[in-house]
């Protein structure tokens, strides 16, 4: 039993929920702003082997993570699987190898672009795993990590390259996953940011308000495409991050451990922000102009989704520790 629970923390299994919700409305988003709809999927496995490559993606992370910091965790985290001998050194990183060698496998088997971002998520998770005691720009890589996951599902749908236009549609359709992305990015970088303080009592001031601005940012990046002709179904998505960005910031502020897990749960509700808009109102109108499209049966996972991935997270946090 107490090796079960300390591989789930170093896979740090509380926060795989939030990386479900964020290839899962990448996927849609592609579905949706392409026009494709459900019944243009090639593969009906294709979901399932993205939302499976973005999970094993993040369990490499992990587990290369903690292999990497096993000296530093002998002194700071002794708690931790390497550092109490529960397994050895080798195992984790062999383990790290593999899983992430099946996770790009899996997105080549989607597509070429999927497995190019795939690969590309991978260095930025090596580059993290090499610097991040080192330097506080490793929160650049870290969030970069997690907005990756956005183009791992948005990417499933990209048209042939032979049919990509350079029409305002297509720039726009582009902006839209760019400009969403950059809202998880911030929050994420925020998010290490704080976390980098978990172990002291006495933070230091100036980078903590740094953290609360990215923090906020969502609150403008994720519903700016959505709320100037939907503003009731921007304000449906931005109501439960914004009730729970203030909990974090008071209730669970102290210690900071309690805060960053706070956080960590909250990864989902940036997708809600602009999962919310998406479903509820009709797709195929979201330009301002009727454009006829296949059908969307799954346009309410899109609410379902990140909320459930938001209950999940905060329960497995019972489980094993987020951070």
């Amino acid at each position: 039993m107490p090796r079960l629970r300390a591989i789930l923390a170093t896979l740090r299994i509380a926060n795989a929920p939030s990386v479900v919700s964020n290839v899962w409305l990448g996927f849609m988003l592609g579905r949706i702003l392409w026009g494709k709809g459900w019944d243009a999927i090639e593969d009906g496995n294709t979901p399932a082997l993205l939302v499976t490559s973005g999970l094993l993606i993040y369990f490499a992370g992990n587990l290369a993570n903690d292999w990497f910091d096993r000296h530093w965790d002998a002194t700071k985290r002794p708690e931790r699987a390497l550092p109490s001998g529960l397994f050895s050194p080798h195992s984790y990183l062999v383990a790290a190898l593999s899983i992430a060698t099946i996770g790009l496998l899996l997105a080549a088997a989607v597509r070429l672009e999927c497995a190019l971002c795939a690969a590309a998520i991978l260095t930025l998770v090596a580059l993290y795993t090499r610097i991040h005691k080192q330097t506080q720009w490793s929160i650049i890589p870290m969030g970069l990590c997690r907005s990756g996951l956005y183009f791992l599902g948005f990417l499933a749908s990209w048209p042939a390259w032979d049919h990509v236009s350079s029409s305002p549609e297509t720039f726009r359709t582009i902006a839209v996953v760019t400009t969403l992305a950059l809202g998880l990015f911030c929050y994420i970088a925020g998010l290490s940011l704080s976390a980098r303080y978990e172990g002291m009592t006495q933070p230091p001031r100036g980078p903590l308000v740094i953290s609360k601005a990215l923090l906020a940012m969502p609150l403008l990046a994720m519903p700016c495409w959505f709320m100037p002709r939907y503003p009731l179904f921007g304000i449906v998505g931005l109501a439960p991050f914004l009730i729970w960005l203030l909990l974090s910031l008071t209730c669970f502020r102290r210690p900071i451990p309690r805060y960053v897990s706070a956080l960590l749960a909250g990864i989902p509700l940036v997708d809600f922000i602009a999962a919310a808009p998406l479903a509820l109102a009709l797709p195929s109108m979201l330009w301002g102009e009727y454009r006829q499209v296949t059908t969307f049966p799954h346009l309410t996972s899109l609410l379902i989704v990140p909320l459930a991935a938001f209950v999940f997270g905060r329960l497995l946090q019972k489980v094993a520790p987020a951070t």
